[in-house]
């Protein structure tokens, strides 16, 4: 599999398939293939389905930065980058360069993710199975929807309800191998196209672990129905959309695929648990990185494990209840490795473990807020959402509801996710710098940099304000 993973980023991006021979068939003097023999096999648009998620399992994407770089720029009263790399310094100061390491690398391999989207939706002819087409389709869509999010997320203002969102977003790249010099669509527009590829992908995927085809990888890999409707209600949630937030959360509760795990630090060490809506897929060959990239190189702190780049403050930890709950006990320690006595989130810290990036207890919490929000009880009541998930960290049960009451759970529940940032900018929230310097939700600091690199080579791109 891993072989195959790397081929395909090499077809994604220039069709160079040296190293690809044997896999994919080719005569042995062979070193590239025309556009129109690349992905013209049913064999060669699953391997370049498993190409996708081999670009965005990748430790800038989805294997860490995404996470950590939101945790970094949002969560300044929670935690503090201690490590030598200078990007992420810039992140967590909010002084970031249009050179800046993880800025460039975010964008650079969100669009090769995107375009390899884009080569499998534009060869699917090649597959003559009907269901196995749209499966194919699916997983296309869902990714290239789920990489404009992240991409609008970061390098555009945030969106905000009842106004047009005519602000620069990000270049829509909709067709595959296209190298023109494009313009930034308006935020609306990106948008618009992530709800639409999700909504899509929602309709295309399988329910739960029973494929159409047998794909070259364990099955819990890949992306499913609920996996759709889950990026869809962080979606709508990012717009402040709480209805169509609410259908989507609500359906994954109620579709009986998934349950909370009896302990809150279950789904963290075990893989593919009862909680899990969508993993990571590591193991000790193939993972997002176990010495310069990765959650668990920058969060481990563990004798011969990780760098201990990141320590989780006492602003964070001091709102837990002290000896009571269990996600203060069970989901932080004192480290012991690269930088001993320094307090350290559990939640990653084996690399050869898989990386959630979709659990049951966030539904449960976009519920409770969706309802709170529209004077509903769909599925349930708000109150008894948020008590559900305290109960299970062993805190004793609100009585009345705020809205503040539901964000702190939040914040409690799925810190070091990389959620704090996008829910400060949603709520339209000041955010406060580890320097305790306090920016508006808007602040072009809490936005990043066009890549340097796609502003010297693209005229017609804008940088956003502040680079």
């Amino acid at each position: 599999m891993k072989k195959i993973l790397i081929c395909l980023w090499g077809l994604t991006i220039a069709l160079s398939l040296t190293q690809c021979n044997n896999k994919l068939n080719e005569p042995a003097p062979q070193q590239s293939l025309p556009f129109s023999e690349a992905l013209n096999t049913p064999e060669k648009l699953r391997a370049a389905v498993v190409g996708i998620y081999g670009i965005v399992r990748g430790g800038t994407l989805f294997g860490g930065d995404l996470q950590l770089s939101a945790d970094l720029m949002g969560g300044g009263r929670d935690m503090r980058w201690r490590g030598t790399f200078q990007a992420y310094r810039e992140l967590q100061g909010k002084n970031m360069v249009a050179e800046n390491g993880i800025a460039t690398a975010t964008w650079v391999n969100l669009y090769n993710a995107i375009n390899a989207c884009n080569n499998v939706l534009e060869n699917l002819n090649a597959i003559t199975d009907a269901a196995e087409r749209d499966e194919a389709r699916g997983h296309a869509l869902l990714w290239r929807g789920v990489c404009y999010f992240e991409l609008v997320r970061l390098y555009a203002q945030p969106w905000v309800k009842n106004t047009a969102n005519s602000g620069l977003g990000v270049p829509l790249m909709l067709k595959a191998n296209t190298f023109e010099t494009v313009k930034r669509n308006t935020i609306a527009e990106v948008y618009t196209q992530v709800l639409q590829d999700l909504t899509q992908a929602e309709t295309l995927l399988p329910v739960g672990d029973i494929r159409t085809v047998d794909y070259p990888a364990a099955k819990s890999y890949y992306a499913t129905k609920y996996t759709a409707k889950g990026f869809l209600a962080r979606a709508y949630l990012q717009q402040g959309d709480y209805a169509n937030a609410l259908t989507r959360a609500n359906d994954i509760i109620t579709s009986n695929q998934y349950s909370l795990n009896a302990t809150v630090n279950q789904v963290f060490d075990i893989d593919n648990t009862a909680e899990s809506i969508f993993e990571i897929q590591q193991n000790i060959t193939n993972n997002a990185g176990i010495a310069n990239a990765g959650l668990a190189t920058f969060y481990a702190n563990l004798e011969g494990i990780g760098r201990g780049d990141v320590e989780i403050l006492s602003g964070h930890l001091n709102e837990y209840i002290a000896g009571v709950d269990k996600r203060r006990t069970d989901l932080f320690y004192v480290g012991t490795g690269n930088r001993p006595g320094r307090q350290t989130c559990g939640k990653w810290k084996n690399p050869n473990k898989n990386y959630n990036i979709m659990r049951l207890s966030e539904m449960y919490l976009i519920r409770a807020e969706c309802n709170f929000e529209l004077a509903s009880t769909t599925g349930d009541t708000p109150l008894n959402d948020i008590n559900r998930i305290r109960n299970r960290a062993g805190v004793p049960n609100l009585t009345s509801l705020t809205i503040d009451d539901i964000l702190k759970e939040r914040r409690m529940e799925l810190c070091f996710e990389g959620h704090r940032i996008h829910d400060l900018k949603r709520r339209q929230l000041n955010v406060i710098s580890f320097a305790s310097v306090t920016y508006p939700y808007n602040a072009p600091e809490l936005v990043f940099p066009i890549p340097r690199r796609e502003m010297d080579a693209n005229p017609n791109l804008v940088q956003n304000p502040g680079y």
